[in-house]
């Protein structure tokens, strides 16, 4: 290790645990607002009456999203001509998922996925066809909020239309530049060939594999995660059904993509940070906030139940890798 290295490591671990803190202090405050105005015994009680078979149907839908969203990931690939066999893929993604529901930051699966696959691809290759794993999925949340709010506005609180149809237009249109930016504004290379290498290099990597993707297999990606969402709502429609709320499926395409955005507040997989806007967002389908408490923390539980699935499989393939 050079000496450039060894001073730069401390403040890039000071910096990752100062992150972590923040995550997890936002969490532990949300929780807490949420417990100081929401009676707990009422928030258990609703759980304890819940109906465990569409609970097991939302583990279902759970692990289908996630073999769905591999498929993304496979296409993203095989559009920089990677060969990766999809299987393993699927196994990378529940592995992913797991480390993602275990580790406060909510981005250690995206970094395990990486490793794994770098052993058949490029690192900056794998890394960025990660990222766009990523972006592409939030651009499909995205663009359902904003159909959802054009052709059925009523569904969203009046008080937060405005401010959700702002994150969602800004992050379609902020996404779109990201993934095409680059091939439109070719000085922006040059603007990073300016900085200095250290800086420059993670991005000028990244943008090589943007270029490299053909515009189809964005298209592509985009379009997964649209049926991706639907999924989703239907995984929300489950646990509402095991909790005995008759919300509808329409009204939940409107309110589910914002319990979703709210995953970008820095905290443990939204954790708390969805507890507290469900009581505003689920209010006009009848459910006071216990209930729309109960609701979100259900499909906390039963997704973080579901991905567990990712830590003998992790294990597995730890043990194939041992040395003979």
């Amino acid at each position: 290790m050079t000496s450039s290295e060894a001073t730069a490591t401390p403040p890039a671990k000071t910096k990752n645990r100062l992150i972590t803190l923040l995550k997890v202090g936002i969490t532990l405050i949300s929780l807490a607002y949420v417990f100081t105005n929401v009676p707990l015994s009422e928030i258990g009680d609703g759980i304890r009456q819940a109906r465990w078979g569409w609970l097991f149907v939302a583990m279902l839908i759970n692990f289908s999203g996630l073999v769905l969203r591999s498929v993304r990931w496979a296409i993203l690939l095989n559009g920089i001509g990677s060969t990766v066999p999809l299987p393993q893929l699927i196994k990378l993604y529940f592995v992913g998922a797991f480390f993602n529901g275990v580790l406060p930051s909510g981005f250690g699966g995206d970094v395990v996925r990486i490793i794994e696959v770098a052993e058949d691809v490029p690192q900056a290759t794998a890394a960025g066809t990660v990222i766009v794993d990523r972006l592409s999925g939030l651009m499909g949340l995205f663009l359902l909020g904003l159909l959802v709010m054009g052709f059925n506005p009523d569904v969203f609180p009046q008080e937060i239309i405005w401010q959700v149809g702002g994150v969602c237009l800004l992050g379609l249109v902020g996404g779109v530049f990201l993934l095409r930016g680059w091939r439109w504004f070719p000085f922006l290379e040059n603007l990073l060939n300016k900085l200095p290498q250290q800086v420059a290099r993670p991005f000028l990597k990244l943008t090589a594999t943007l270029q490299a993707l053909p515009t189809k297999s964005l298209l592509q990606a985009l379009g997964i995660s649209l049926l991706f969402n639907f999924l989703l709502i239907g995984q929300w429609t489950a646990v509402s059904r095991g909790l005995n709320f008759e919300i509808s499926y329409w009204y939940l395409m409107g309110v589910v993509p914002v319990m979703a955005i709210a995953l970008l507040v820095p905290s443990f997989s939204g954790l708390g940070v969805r507890e507290a806007i469900a009581p505003l967002l689920f209010a006009g389908a009848g459910l006071d906030a216990p209930q729309a408490v109960a609701l979100s923390l259900m499909v906390f539980f039963v997704k973080r139940a579901s991905e567990l699935v990712g830590a003998p499989i992790y294990l597995i393939s730890l043990w194939r890798k041992r040395p003979k």
